[in-house]
């Protein structure tokens, strides 16, 4: 039998603490050591707001992916104690008996509530116990289903096998709704890219043939102009990612990956191009 670690839980807040402070370094350093190199002192800022941003959304991210993992298998997981008990296994028996099978994510919850059971703790404090843990509302509701469903009369493997049955058709709208809006993923994606290349094409060739220059100043603004499209292709980036993913999964956090590809391309190509 394949084993997993235990869970442990990781400290969010230390993590983005200790994220900011090496954001702030960097930007301190930046600051005072490369402010005159115009091209590093763009990039390094990035690299400090990666850091303090990006690091925090996507352990955020991570989150929200196990979750979604976790609630994808567990229907499978219901579905085997539903056959174990119509196999002719008591409830305890039935869960012991999934503890062999590898639910990937979901495995660790699932050794835990077979060892509660096995306590002497009831499979209805067991799994409300491991849907507080997971954090998922949509857990949650489908517990409370299943403990009000078999304190109403229901036998537990008929509740198991209905609310199985259940999560497996709101997957399955799910993963339909995901592959339609596919199309809309992809025009977020050439929508950025167009507006990268008119910003490139604006910063190389348009901006240098006026070649302008501050009046009464220091100041060029054939520099200003694209240290101004450097910031609108981050800004972008970032906020278009954020809606390709309400889009494509219904949720801004989905949208974090988006984010920071878009960003981290879109700055990149216009360091070198533009």
């Amino acid at each position: 039998m394949k084993k997993h670690k235990p869970v442990v839980p990781v400290n969010f807040t230390t993590m983005s603490v200790t994220s900011t402070l090496v954001g702030l370094v960097i930007i301190y350093v930046n600051f005072t050591t490369y402010a005159s190199d115009t091209q590093l002192f763009s990039t390094l800022n990035l690299v400090a707001a990666v850091i303090m941003i990006g690091v925090p959304l996507l352990y955020r991210y991570a989150e929200y992916s196990k979750v979604k993992k976790i609630e994808a298998m567990f229907p499978r997981f219901l579905r085997d104690i539903t056959e174990n008990i119509n196999s002719g296994m008591t409830l305890p028996q039935a869960v012991r008996s999934t503890t062999t099978n590898d639910y990937g994510v979901l495995t660790p919850y699932a050794n835990d509530i077979s060892a509660k059971i096995s306590w002497g703790i009831t499979f209805e404090a067991a799994i409300k116990d491991f849907a507080d843990k997971v954090g998922s509302s949509s857990l949650r509701r489908t517990v409370q289903t299943i403990i009000e469903a078999h304190r109403s009369g229901g036998t537990m493997n008929t509740v198991l096998e209905a609310v199985a049955d259940s999560l497996r058709e709101l997957e399955k709208i799910k993963k339909e709704r995901s592959a339609s809006v596919y199309s809309q993923m992809i025009n977020g994606y050439m929508i950025y890219i167009i507006f990268l290349g008119v910003m490139v094409g604006i910063s190389s060739f348009l901006v240098p043939t006026f070649n302008f220059e501050g009046t009464g100043s220091d100041t060029r603004l054939d520099v200003v102009f694209p240290e101004l499209f450097r910031s609108l292709i981050v800004i972008q980036g970032f906020f278009a990612g954020m809606a390709i993913g309400k889009m494509s999964e219904g949720t801004i956090s989905a949208g974090i990956k988006h984010s920071l590809a878009l960003s981290i391309l879109g700055y990149s190509v216009f360091i070198l191009l533009g």
